[in-house]
């Protein structure tokens, strides 16, 4: 299993790949560009290691105490943290119930104390609108995210079986050259 380091080594030298795929299939600048920064924020961020004491988990900085509840749900390394598509919908979904949940509540304070009224209705509307405009960027967005958590479970999988034939290769030197002798 590699380090924070080298995760984002691989996450920064593989964006501009990611972002150019994205392109050649896509052919819609804005759609590669949104893939490229959610691959990078996905790697640097947004990985399946939030449910450790990792590199992306300190970088959330004074936010990070929003993924401790998550930290108790999501085994290390299981299909809910590094898994397909599963771990990104998770953290997603997770992620959006945070935002509302502090949002919100957060919303309405500022309307009380600032004597201010918020159109919800309107704001609902305006969202709406732009992520219905912008569907095509939105989805290759997701398709960034997905891409860069699964950069990081792929090194994941792939260092580890590494050092698993490593291990037995090893192993099986010192079984075939049998018990030293002193001399």
């Amino acid at each position: 299993m590699p380090l924070g380091r080298t995760h984002d080594r691989i996450t920064w030298w593989s964006v501009p790949a990611a972002g150019a795929a994205v392109w050649l299939v896509s052919g819609a600048f804005e759609a590669a560009l949104g893939a490229a920064c959610a691959y990078l924020f996905a790697g640097l961020m947004f990985g399946g290691d939030l449910d450790t004491h990792s590199v992306q988990y300190r970088r959330w900085g004074l936010l990070r105490w929003i993924w401790l509840p998550y930290r108790r749900v999501a085994p290390h390394r299981s299909l809910f943290s590094h898994g397909p598509l599963v771990g990104t919908l998770g953290r997603l979904l997770y992620l959006a119930i945070v935002a509302v949940s502090l949002g919100v509540p957060g919303a309405l304070v500022f309307e009380r104390l600032a004597g201010v009224s918020i159109d919800w209705q309107a704001a609902w509307q305006t969202v709406s609108l732009w992520c219905g405009a912008n569907i095509s960027t939105l989805i290759w967005g997701l398709v960034g995210l997905e891409l860069g958590a699964m950069s990081h479970s792929l090194s994941d999988w792939t260092g580890s079986a590494w050092k698993r034939l490593v291990g037995r290769r090893r192993r099986r030197r010192v079984q075939m050259s049998g018990p030293r002798l002193l001399r």
